[in-house]
């Protein structure tokens, strides 16, 4: 009588299957799988072959069992709603992929619990590391850790001075940014200038919000340059979004009408405040220049387009995995923290004979 035929779907190719295919060891395909050394040029390039033809994957259970380590690493950003973390984590997505590891994206979208989980180290591990960007998370809470639960950098700016064990930091020079978007508008002639970003968080006044540092270099580069800012000049907003800056340069407009300057705490805010400039009637940038920051791809096509400042997204993504790589690999040593740069994107929103200009 004839074997009743498997049910189910087909199971995965193994590394038995391999190795029969190839006329090798189990052990042999393993080296191969897994790169090490002392496997002659002939078998390898025969293992690899039969690899090809049974469709053999690595699992990732399995290489974490064999190696300790996942090649998994997660991302976790605020939210992929916001354009600057979207580019962001394709940044990540790309540079993980050219050193053979895969990024596992995971959103605190959902709020502060959120990002407490992951702080924590999540209730499952997702990976060998991970790459985290807080954002509604009072700095009382990385107070009252003394070492991470895994290996981690911190990225963006919400972070206090002082940092659990355990982990790195990632960061852009937030306050030197916008003293330099600053003073690009006062070297353009502009001195009746204001700021309108979120300062304020769920839980009150951070010192190191990315708000609060960005308003405190608008500050700073007024106060350098003998600008006595107007009672005014910091208009504060809800979040980071367009709405919060059709509203902010609503209310802006009428307490300041005279402004002819703004530096925004993100492009959204700012792509929000040019459509409301253009509904009142005011000319960008000949009555107000604007300027944003993230360097999103929105704000090349905005009208006009945006001058902004721009991360170095490639530097920010390849330097904290290079940190993680190193945690993961077993430095132990005290929290790093390392700058990476900018640049001014000057164009037509604060230079009218730029392309991109109104017309």
């Amino acid at each position: 009588m004839p074997p009743h035929p498997r049910s189910g779907p087909p199971r995965p190719p193994t590394l038995r299957d391999v190795a029969e295919l190839a006329g090798v060891s189990i052990k042999t395909v393993s080296n191969v799988v897994n790169e090490f050394p002392h496997v002659k040029a002939s078998t390898r390039e025969r293992v690899r072959e039969a690899i090809l033809q049974v469709g053999y994957r690595p699992q990732v259970a399995a290489q974490q069992l064999r190696t300790g380590n996942s090649g998994l690493i997660t991302l976790a950003v605020p939210s992929l709603d916001f354009s600057y973390f979207s580019n962001l984590s394709q940044a990540f997505i790309d540079e993980a992929q050219g050193r053979g590891r895969t990024i596992v994206l995971h959103t605190t979208s959902p709020g502060r619990d959120e990002e407490l989980n992951v702080l924590s180290g999540f209730k499952r591990v997702l990976g060998d590391g991970v790459i985290f960007n807080p954002l509604r998370l009072e700095e009382a809470e990385f107070a009252k850790m003394e070492r991470t639960s895994q290996p981690t950098v911190f990225i963006g700016e919400h972070l206090p001075d002082t940092l659990p064990a355990g982990c790195d930091y990632v960061k852009i020079d937030n306050e030197g940014a916008a003293f330099d978007a600053t003073s690009h508008l006062l070297a353009l002639g502009r001195r009746r200038l204001a700021f309108i970003g979120a300062i304020l968080t769920p839980h009150g006044v951070q010192p190191h919000s990315s708000g609060m540092l960005r308003r405190d270099g608008f500050l700073r580069a007024l106060a350098e340059h003998g600008v006595a800012p107007s009672p005014h000049a910091v208009q504060e907003v809800a979040d980071w979004h367009r709405q919060d800056g059709v509203e902010g340069m609503n209310e802006l407009l009428e307490r300041f009408g005279e402004v002819d300057g703004i530096v925004c705490a993100n492009d959204e805010v700012a792509i929000g405040a040019l459509t409301q400039l253009h509904r009142h009637g005011r000319r960008v940038p000949e009555d107000v220049a604007v300027v944003g920051y993230d360097d999103t791809p929105e704000s090349e096509y905005s009208i006009p387009a945006l001058t902004t400042i721009s991360p170095d997204k490639k530097v920010l993504a390849a330097t904290a995995l290079d940190l993680l790589a190193e945690r993961i690999g077993g430095y132990d040593g005290p929290p790093r923290t390392v700058a990476t740069p900018y640049d001014l994107v000057v164009r037509a929103s604060t230079t009218a004979d730029l392309p991109g200009a109104a017309r």
